[in-house]
């Protein structure tokens, strides 16, 4: 009866720890074996969302077919298609930039121009190698 009871005290805590708050943000790296991201937060710079991320370089990201140490990242906000005909899910995108790519370090990327414009949704980051200029 105590282990039943104990096991459902961590479910009901493992649920509230990840419905409450927005943990849930996708990632999709596609120089993932040049560069790995870790220990992503959400946090707030005044009104501006920001992810906050331990950045680890593995190999140089010219390994991935990266022309510079420039990497470009974009923030996605994930739909679902809710019309006859439209696809399940779609992307809306929130935000794009550029992020150096030299080191190993923890970095801040901001989400959305806005907090309401990613409250309550799901959202998709985007790493890439950075186009050339």
């Amino acid at each position: 009866m105590a282990k039943l009871k104990f096991s459902l005290i961590l479910l009901f805590v493992v649920f509230c720890s990840t419905a409450s708050g927005q943990e849930l943000v996708r990632l999709k790296n596609t120089i993932f074996e040049c560069v790995e991201i870790n220990g992503m937060k959400i946090t707030a710079e005044g009104t501006i969302p920001v992810l906050s991320f331990d950045l680890k370089v593995n190999k140089v990201i010219g390994y991935c077919g990266c022309k510079s140490a420039v990497g470009l990242y974009m923030v996605f906000d994930i739909r679902k298609g809710d019309e006859v005909g439209a696809p399940e899910e779609y992307r809306l995108l929130l935000i794009k930039g550029y992020v150096s790519l030299l080191k190993s370090e923890h970095k801040y990327l901001p989400l959305a121009a806005e907090q309401w414009s990613i409250n309550k949704r799901k959202l998709e980051l985007y790493l890439g190698c950075a186009p050339p200029n």
